[in-house]
């Protein structure tokens, strides 16, 4: 689990320019930007690799592997 503290710093969104951004600044040394606005998260694309990766493990040899996105069932 990691601990962070989020500041609005007036960062624009790289999507959609909205300044109502939201810096988080974690104990460990990162950081990511989320927008209120549309959704954005900096961490995005780490996200969805990882939930692709996960579904790996629910999947029979013999099954067609799920499509991206699909909510998984343990």
């Amino acid at each position: 689990m990691y601990d962070a503290e989020g500041h609005h710093e007036g960062d624009a969104c790289p999507e959609c320019g909205d300044e109502g951004t939201i810096r988080w600044r974690f104990e460990e040394g990162f950081e990511e930007l989320e927008c209120r606005q549309c959704g954005y998260r900096s961490d995005g694309p780490e996200i969805a690799d990882w939930t692709r990766r996960s579904g790996d493990v629910l999947v029979k040899d013999d099954a067609p592997p799920p499509p991206p996105g699909r909510p998984m069932r343990a």
